[in-house]
């Protein structure tokens, strides 16, 4: 291999190695910045779910109770 081609091969290998640390260095970024408002929102859709989950159930209640008490069978 000609000292040209070596360094060329260098060169190239350089590029790689500094674009896989940017790539590295800007997921662990972006992953810090994010997973807070992510774990947030998890945590807020749960709340959102279960308080959904409760006024459905508390709609079929009241629907059986106003079906019972007017006669419709509803």
């Amino acid at each position: 291999m000609k000292r040209h081609e070596f360094k060329a091969l260098h060169v190239k290998i350089f590029i790689v190695m500094y674009s896989l640390i940017l790539t590295v260095l800007g997921y662990t970024i972006a992953d810090n910045y994010y997973q807070p408002q992510i774990n947030g929102l998890q945590k807020q859709l749960t709340r959102t779910q279960y308080q959904l989950r409760k006024a459905r159930e508390q709609n079929v209640e009241q629907t059986k109770r106003i079906a019972k008490l007017t006669g419709n069978g509803g």
